[in-house]
């Protein structure tokens, strides 16, 4: 099927899953084994339809209740905006579902007794918006279903969103030192940050019994509060992985560069990664750099005709290679030096057409 599948949440005794998927045309709740197995649709509520990406998510599986009854889910159902979700909980084994007194929120959370819920009363997760201190920085809010009270944590200008529950403690991601880490909630003093990421902000954090999963640049990472440490995780997803066999693939429809020889009898072409040399009229397409484990780009033809140049990869950096265009040995003629560089962005040096006063051919 052609739609998402998103916001998986492990039922609190790991043996099912409860998601957000698309398989209808409208965005619904489903649950099923976490084993495998067919999804049952929970929800039936229209969704919101298109956002865009800004906007969000409807139809959102945020937690389960401790009792593996309820599914909470943030729903936008509100009357003053498409963007504004309401908290609903929803009958693991169906049945209507039923809005929370909570009126507004976005990411959320159960106490690990079901008592409580710890969530931000504003949504703005899939905002861009770095280092915001604006009207739509986040808080952190505790709201507790028995009395119907609810109680703010946190009153910072910067972020605080995507709290969760650990135990008796409550962590949260903040950019309040202008990169977004996992902080830990202190009652009566100022939250402790846990994490200390430098490079990317911690994102979508998720909480099981003992411990915090969460996204920092690609990866996945898993904070154990009784140590006190974050450990990246090793992730191994196995099947027949289609995409990588080998296969034709058309290549005059990712042409990247070209050019012609200087007698005009045949034409180079820069296409899906690999340089080829195509006959006027009548001849063989030759491959001549023949790397499938990296990528060319910007080929040339030298002017008497004898060469072929272009920038490759293969050193894991953009370099210049020459080849003979007959016998299709190739050699590197400009290492690159110290500075590095974003692959694909040409300099003087690393451009085919520029001229190299070294040893090395003139072009």
């Amino acid at each position: 099927h052609t739609g998402m599948e998103i916001f998986p949440k492990f039922s609190p005794d790991g043996s099912q899953i409860a998601f957000s998927a698309e398989y209808n045309g409208t965005r619904q709740v489903f649950v099923m084994p976490a084993t495998g197995g067919t999804p049952k649709q929970l929800t039936w509520y229209n969704d919101v339809g298109p956002m865009p990406p800004r906007g969000g998510f409807d139809s959102r599986v945020l937690d389960w209740t401790p009792d593996g009854q309820h599914i909470m889910v943030r729903a936008n159902r509100l009357p003053w905006g498409v963007r504004m979700g309401q908290y609903y909980l929803v009958p693991a084994d169906g049945g209507a579902e039923k809005a929370m007194e909570i009126p507004e929120g976005g990411g959320g959370m159960f106490s690990p007794d079901g008592s409580k819920v710890v969530y931000t009363p504003i949504d703005r997760e899939f905002r861009t918006w770095k280092r915001y201190r604006g009207g739509r920085a986040q808080d952190v809010w505790i709201y507790d279903l028995e009395a119907q009270a609810s109680q703010q944590l946190t009153d910072h200008r910067a972020t605080d969103n995507q709290p969760v529950w650990v135990g008796d403690d409550i962590f949260f991601a903040s950019d309040r030192d202008y990169t977004l880490n996992l902080y830990r909630f202190v009652e009566g003093g100022d939250p402790v940050a846990v994490t200390a990421h430098e490079d990317f902000d911690v994102l979508w954090p998720s909480a099981g019994p003992e411990a915090v999963v969460y996204e920092n640049g690609g990866y996945l990472y898993r904070f154990d509060p009784a140590a006190g440490e974050s450990k990246q995780l090793d992730i191994e997803v196995r099947g027949d992985r289609p995409g990588l066999m080998p296969r034709y693939v058309a290549a005059n429809e990712f042409i990247q560069s070209g050019g012609v020889s200087p007698d005009g009898k045949r034409a180079v072409f820069g296409a899906r990664g690999e340089v080829f040399t195509v006959p006027a009229k009548n001849g063989r397409i030759r491959n001549i750099s023949m790397t499938a484990d990296a990528r060319e780009i910007h080929v040339t033809w030298s002017p008497d005709g004898r060469s072929v140049a272009w920038l490759s990869d293969a050193s894991g950096e953009y370099e210049l290679y020459v080849a003979n265009r007959v016998s299709r040995n190739s050699s590197r003629t400009a290492a690159q030096s110290g500075a590095s560089r974003r692959p694909g962005r040409r300099t003087a040096r690393e451009s085919p057409g520029a001229t190299r006063t070294s040893a090395s051919t003139t072009w």
